[in-house]
């Protein structure tokens, strides 16, 4: 009784093993091409090409083609499904999945196995393949050169540096205002905005479906004139921790500022003293001098000398005070008149002249 029990049971068990690996056929017709790695970068579409044939011999034209694609699942352990053209089983995927991935019922039928998947996020990298079910015949082409490796990456993260936005002209003492703007997906998250090179000031934040932008309202000042300013997006949510970065350099217009004086003094016999304050020398009779007044400022100032007594000789050359041969009459209060569009100032210097 056993032994005829044997007889009747292994077929049937063989049978549904064969039709389950999808092999009661020749398992020579079934095969799928798809290339390996695909390499796409978080928080865009992806497209998988995969083609693939089964074996259609004793097929059953009443019988619905159907497509499952898994994913390796390392928690769990087993195969994750992830895309299907079989209703009924659509519940059987997660809803952020579910949302994402796309398996075409109507290319099936033209063995395109093709899967696509929106907005790629660090989850779904890993190792893929495919599933045909129709009727009896099912085979998973789960071989090696049959699976398909998804690499997820950030570059488009690293290569999409932050949007800085700064007026070509800032004029001090009056407000301006500077913007940073990153991109992001739901799989990069949403970025978190430093700067750095600008303090104070009032910030705010405006967030859209894609990008982040943290804006600044300040009041610059002539310290402030080619300072670089620097604004980081960076990202937690990424694949990886991920930081980007865009520079600036402020240009800021400020009236004159800190004049000061320098110069050269020529003694009768070619000897030359430089000095960069003027207060350092005292020329003699018969010496020559030549005095230049520089402004700290933006634009460069447009520099006048004017005589704070008149009657006294003033010789001008390239902006530079100059006094050959000096005499005892050319000692005198000299005024040094800087300006440019911003504004203007002033600064004396008296030039005393010792008797030979």
């Amino acid at each position: 009784m056993g032994r005829h029990l044997l007889q009747v049971l292994l077929p049937a068990v063989i049978s549904a093993l064969l039709l389950w690996e999808g092999v009661q056929c020749n398992k020579n017709r079934y095969s799928l091409e798809i290339t390996s790695p695909v390499i796409v970068q978080a928080g865009l579409r992806v497209n998988l090409p995969c083609k693939f044939t089964y074996d259609t011999s004793r097929d059953n034209p009443r019988a619905i083609l159907y497509g499952y694609w898994y994913v390796d699942d390392k928690q769990i352990r087993k195969p994750r499904l992830v895309a299907t053209s079989n209703l009924e089983r659509i519940k059987e995927i997660s809803p952020h999945v579910r949302d994402r991935f796309e398996l075409s019922e109507r290319k099936l039928n033209q063995g395109d196995c093709s899967l696509t998947i929106r907005d790629v996020k660090a989850a779904d990298e890993g190792i893929y393949h495919f599933r045909m079910e129709k009727g009896r015949k099912r085979y998973s082409y789960s071989a090696a050169k049959e699976r398909v490796s998804v690499i997820v990456t950030v570059e488009f993260l690293k290569e999409r540096k932050p949007d800085l936005t700064v007026p070509e002209l800032l004029r001090a003492g009056r407000e301006a205002s500077v913007t940073c703007r990153a991109p992001w997906s739901p799989s990069s998250g949403q970025p978190n905005i430093t700067w750095t090179g600008i303090s104070g000031g009032e910030r705010s934040q405006l967030v859209t479906h894609d990008s982040v932008a943290s804006h600044i309202d300040f009041t610059p000042t002539a310290a402030d004139h080619l300072q670089n300013i620097t604004c980081k997006a960076t990202y937690f949510r990424a694949p990886k921790y991920v930081t980007t970065e865009r520079t600036a350099t402020l240009n800021v217009n400020y009236p004159p500022r800190n004049l000061h004086f320098s110069g050269h003094l020529i003694r009768p016999n070619g000897e030359v003293q430089y000095f960069t304050n003027i207060s350092q020398i005292v020329p003699r009779e018969g010496h020559s001098l030549v005095v230049s007044c520089e402004a700290d400022s933006n634009p460069q100032s447009f520099v006048r000398w004017k005589l704070k007594f008149p009657g006294t000789r003033l010789h001008i050359y390239n902006n530079e005070l100059r006094l050959s041969n000096v005499t005892l009459e050319d000692e005198s209060k000299y005024e040094c008149q800087a300006s440019n569009v911003e504004g203007y100032a002033e600064k004396g210097v008296y030039i005393p002249i010792k008797h030979a």
